[in-house]
């Protein structure tokens, strides 16, 4: 391991990701870019996923720390990660989602190449790189992001950060958002500070049941209004208008345990 400490920090939280995690740590094992420290985060899992977290780090060479967070729920777990993180830049990782050879080193120079940015978004695909469907999906996301480029385009799981500008919008924090979205709330804070960068060669492939997540999110219309609302208005928009009516809803981010692919069981996956 290099004597300086990496420039990146990796923060992975988990609840019962035995089937999915074990891919996702492959595929941050195989980067080509060893620049970053991994924090994995148990979320009170009760199946085999935090022996098979340990299998697989023991001996991957990576610098990690696996640590618990007894509070249920993807924003205490992701918190609780953070708080490990004393690095330049910080991404979030979710345990369902495979991330290609080259993400590390692809978020470190887009970060090099754009020095105002504060934050890098991967595309998310769900065909394989190089297919028509694949070269779609990017057209449509990067397309969006011209068109719309105040606004946010990727979930959490395809985000990094400068900490620097995390840390002075104030990071994720339930007592500033406690509800689902709050990858889009902190990019409308974020941004205020700096752009954000999208590249056709960042992406990663999230977990297809991604596609499904309707009872934990907004509605049509508060998706559209999204869209049409001037970026000033951004927070009068997240907290004036949004926050109230998923209070209504009770679409907290607890809420992020009760996906659509868990509907059979009590406590679902917490990855957000």
């Amino acid at each position: 391991m290099p004597d300086t400490a990496p420039r990146l920090t990796i923060v992975l939280p988990y609840y019962n990701e035995e089937a999915f995690i074990g891919a996702t740590l492959q595929s941050l094992i195989a980067q080509t870019s060893r620049d970053f420290r991994l924090v994995v985060v148990n979320n009170r899992s009760s199946d085999g996923s935090p022996a098979l977290v340990e299998s697989l780090l023991a001996d991957s060479g990576l610098a990690y720390a696996h640590v618990l967070e007894e509070t249920p729920g993807f924003l205490p777990a992701l918190v609780r990660g953070i708080a490990e993180a004393d690095s330049e830049l910080l991404a979030v990782a979710n345990a369902d989602v495979i991330y290609p050879p080259h993400y590390v080193a692809t978020i470190l120079r887009l970060f090099d190449a754009n020095p105002r940015a504060t934050s890098v978004m991967a595309i998310d695909l769900y065909d394989p790189e190089g297919t028509e469907l694949a070269d779609k999906r990017k057209q449509q996301v990067l397309g969006a992001a011209r068109f719309l480029p105040k606004k946010c385009h990727a979930g959490s799981y395809a985000q990094a950060y400068r900490m620097d500008a995390y840390r002075s919008c104030g990071g994720f924090d339930p007592a500033i958002w406690p509800y689902v979205l709050e990858d889009h709330e902190i990019m409308a804070r974020l941004m205020r500070t700096g752009p954000s960068v999208y590249d056709r060669q960042h992406y990663c492939h999230p977990s297809p049941r991604r596609t499904n997540t309707a009872q934990v999110s907004w509605n049509q219309l508060e998706k559209i209004l999204y869209g049409l609302v001037p970026f000033p208005l951004l927070g009068w928009f997240f907290h004036g208008f949004l926050a109230p009516r998923f209070a209504r809803r009770k679409l907290m981010n607890a809420a992020l345990r009760q996906r659509s692919w868990d509907v059979d069981q009590t406590d679902a996956g917490a990855t957000g």
